[in-house]
């Protein structure tokens, strides 16, 4: 085991840089290693991808990653690769023909990582695949997602262990998540069949965030305020909640000269890789966002996260707050909070949270406008308006809209959101006749062109048509869009030796089963998960609200019942005014620290728990009594006098 470690580290400098894991990771990778069913609880930002993403490199089979976001898969395949670690992904965006050539690249060990949608376990294609594979190790992520108590539930992560049973004695498992209380940490483990299990947790404990909540009826002029304040510490993200608010944000902050941008769904989806690029190097110091904004950006010096609107649970908000120092310099999570929010959120999740019937009208609607009979299945993604589902409906567009995350969430589809703009693309030649065509091509040019194509859409596009994006062409061919389309017009009209379509950015969604004449999920499941929510809506408001300390809050929720007051968040500050003086024992324990050993002002407070008003106290008294002085070339540590000695 200790030579697999050592190797883990090897790589762990080799391929990211760093000299060493954290503290923490390397109990994670050693438990993978010794072959341990093992549950992971790292905080936001506490590095829980490398716990299986450098094991991977040393194991000779594949690593199975189980993911829920194809945003989040695709992201960290590119960054592997980016590093010279083979890696793909699998999930029910892309075509049959594509996950069957993945998963037989896999077979023949051309992957050190495999990431999957929990949903393409169960497939035929993929069951066909699983005893071949060489799975090392089975890396969850968002194990959350297991749990119905969970903020994020999706029913087919509850089927993973079934759905891998012939190979599940045989290898590795680990669960890893940012967010779960303890009934959600039962139910994972439970799931999981995790019999003997090693969690490894690093508490919910983030002493460098101070957690602030303003009360106030007048959030504009105090929003206002408070960036202004927290811009001079750097860089800072704002959850706006709806696009209009993210855009008016960003036009008001911008002319009060703090550089800001908007981020939102709306917004191509290029802009947004590049609001999002600027933000991470700090060209962009500020981006109002809607909470679609961070799902796999490591930005770690991120000062301050503002929310404009209470979130629906503390799951979310600990995530999202959680942005801020993840560098473990001081960070500012910031919640404006009015009254009128709670029963707003309420109100909101119970009105626009649809029935067992307005599901059905829902689904029923959009099998209609895919043209899908009952029984019949899709093999591929197919584009969709939602206006054209409200429309056959006949219910509003919230409802709508809610009812589609909710079937996405329950497995009933699979939904692919604000797709790249796209090249559909097939040619209506053998492979043979193409080639003549080539050959007696009079421009030489045109046939470079058609050759290239071939090269980019490859043998499938001769049986079928074969999608790209469309920036991803344009960058191959090194030509402008206009250029490319003119281009192929000519091939398709004039040559008829291809057919093509140019898609905009759209949203694509296919049916996981076969139609049927109703919706396949369970109503007292959906009402379940719905009470659920509301209870966690009423969680958050009691964070709004609570007059003790907010860490301690927040802690206790995730199940750390050993916390103790942070010292610094505003509701302890506010019981400083009320705290005793200083003791002699407090004041003895401050100069050893301060002198013997060389500790810092801000090093005192987090070894100690002292608020920092304490701190201020202790260290004003020592200067008063002539025993230590600043040291005028390291700030925020202080000297031994003489007549303290």
């Amino acid at each position: 085991m200790q030579q697999l470690f050592q190797q883990a580290t090897d790589n762990l400098s080799r391929y990211w840089g760093y000299d060493s894991f954290r503290p923490g990771q390397d109990e994670v990778v050693q438990s993978v290693f010794e072959g341990k069913d093992t549950l992971v609880l790292f905080p936001t930002g506490g590095g829980k991808s490398l716990c299986y993403q450098v094991p991977a490199t040393v194991f000779e089979g594949i690593t199975l990653v189980i993911s829920p976001l194809v945003a989040l898969m695709q992201d960290q395949v590119q960054q592997l690769k980016s590093k010279g670690i083979s890696a793909t992904f699998i999930n029910s965006t892309i075509p049959n023909y594509e996950v069957e050539q993945r998963l037989v690249n896999a077979r023949n060990g051309m992957y050190k990582l495999l990431y999957c949608a929990p949903e393409r376990l169960k497939t035929s294609l993929f069951q066909a695949e699983l005893e071949n594979l060489n799975i090392a190790l089975v890396a969850i992520d968002e194990a959350h997602c297991i749990s119905e108590w969970g903020h994020d539930f999706r029913p087919s992560y509850r089927e993973i262990r079934e759905s891998l049973e012939p190979i599940a004695d045989r290898t590795r498992w680990l669960a890893l998540t940012a967010t779960a209380t303890p009934e959600v940490k039962n139910d994972i483990l439970k799931t999981l069949q995790f019999k003997e299990p090693n969690v490894i947790t690093r508490g919910f404990s983030r002493p460098n965030l101070t957690w602030w909540v303003i009360h106030t009826e007048n959030k504009s002029q105090k929003i206002l305020e408070s960036v202004k304040r927290a811009s001079k510490q750097g860089d800072g993200l704002i959850y706006g909640g709806t696009r209009r608010n993210c855009e008016t944000w960003a036009d008001r902050l911008s002319k009060k000269g703090i550089k800001t941008e908007a981020y939102h769904a709306g917004i191509e989806s290029e802009l947004r890789k590049e609001i999002q690029t600027r933000w991470i190097s700090g060209e962009t110091p500020l981006v109002v966002a809607t909470n679609a904004f961070g799902m796999g950006i490591d930005k770690s010096n991120c000062r301050y996260v503002i929310h404009e609107e209470m979130p629906y649970s503390l799951e979310a908000y600990y995530q999202e707050a959680g942005r801020a120092g993840r560098d473990g310099e001081e960070g500012f999570p910031i919640l404006f909070y009015r009254g009128s929010d709670y029963i707003k959120a309420r109100k909101r999740l119970q009105e626009n949270y649809p029935t067992r019937d307005e599901l059905q009208r829902v689904y029923t609607a959009l099998c209609d406008a895919l043209n899908q009979a009952i029984g019949s299945e899709m093999e591929e993604l197919a584009g969709f308006e939602l206006s054209q589902v409200q429309k056959r409906c006949s219910l509003a567009l919230k409802i709508c809209s809610s009812a589609i995350r909710l079937m996405e969430q329950f497995g009933v589809i699979a939904l692919k959101q604000d797709v790249a703009p796209m090249l559909s693309l097939q040619f209506t030649l053998s492979p043979e006749m193409m080639t003549k065509f080539r050959e007696r091509c009079q421009n030489p040019e045109k046939a470079e062109f058609v050759d290239r194509l071939e090269r980019i859409f490859g043998h499938f596009a001769y049986a079928d048509m074969v999608d790209m994006e469309l920036e991803f062409v344009l960058s191959k061919l090194e030509i402008s869009r206009n250029a490319l389309v003119k281009g192929l017009n000519v091939l398709m009209q004039n040559d008829q030796v291809l057919v093509f379509t140019v898609y905009p950015e759209r949203s694509l969604v296919k049916l996981l089963d076969a139609r049927s004449k109703n919706i396949p999920l369970n109503g007292n499941d959906i009402e379940d998960y719905r009470e659920n929510l509301i209870r966690k809506i009423d969680q958050m408001n009691g964070y709004a609200n609570t007059k003790e300390c907010r860490e301690v809050y927040l802690r206790n929720y995730f199940g750390d019942t050993e916390a103790k007051s942070c010292g610094h968040c505003d509701n302890c500050l506010k019981m400083e005014k009320e705290e005793p003086e200083i003791t002699t024992d407090e004041i003895r324990v401050g100069f050893n620290k301060l002198i013997e050993e060389g500790t810092s002002q801000t090093e005192l407070r987090r070894q100690t728990g002292w608020s920092k008003a304490k701190v201020i106290k202790v260290i004003q008294y020592l200067i008063n009594e002539k025993m230590i002085e600043p040291d005028q070339k390291k700030q925020g540590h202080y000297l031994l006098l003489e007549s303290g000695a």
